[in-house]
């Protein structure tokens, strides 16, 4: 039975995704998208792949996500970018209506392709508000914006920082955030454009 799931299933992942082969410094290398619908999420995911029979991609990039109701839902958006031999993952994290413990934010990673074909991750920068500002629910998040003054507000900063360094993979940029997030943005409206000229 379980066999005979898994063949349906890659099945289903040769019909319904999108696939574009690209070559790097003489390797090549396979971008897959599909989309999904499972529960209350729904979506579009793009996975990197060395070979397109490996078991797990090198890396994977959320294209769009809406997760929740009507009343409320934490959403995700994002883009890619292929620079030479340096790949760009951009992701902007926001929420509508009444998600108010939904993240937002934003994100870049980047790869590299070596010479000798490894993909290696040489930066990732994240900036997360976990909540909307105002809610209270997490202690240290406030310290984005209120300057920690005694050791135990510097502690629940460091402490949040670490939090989201850790569920994001990347490291926290609180000085630069601004930047950040209007890199993204860029990020974003340009694939935008690039979709509607492809209409």
């Amino acid at each position: 039975m379980k066999k005979t799931f898994t063949l349906l299933w890659l099945f289903s992942f040769w019909l319904y995704a999108d696939r574009k082969e690209i070559t790097i410094h003489h390797h090549s290398f396979t971008i897959v998208t599909e989309k999904y619908d499972i529960y209350d999420s729904k979506g579009e995911v793009m996975r990197f792949y060395r070979d397109i029979h490996d078991d797990k991609p090198i890396f994977h990039l959320i294209l769009t996500d809406a997760t929740g109701g009507c009343t409320g839902r934490s959403l995700e958006d994002g883009a890619y970018e292929i620079d030479g031999n340096k790949i760009r993952l951009y992701s902007f994290f926001h929420r509508q209506g009444t998600a108010y413990i939904e993240p937002y934010g934003a994100k870049i990673v980047e790869y590299e392709v070596l010479n000798s074909g490894e993909v290696k991750k040489i930066s990732s920068q994240v900036y997360i508000e976990t909540e909307q500002i105002g809610y209270e629910h997490s202690k240290g998040m406030k310290y984005l914006f209120d300057t920690p003054k005694t050791m135990e507000e510097k502690r629940e900063l460091a402490d949040y920082i670490k939090e989201v360094e850790k569920k994001y993979l990347a490291h926290f940029v609180l000085e630069d955030r601004k930047t950040l997030i209007k890199k993204v943005k860029e990020a974003l409206k340009l694939k935008l454009k690039r979709s509607w000229s492809i209409q």
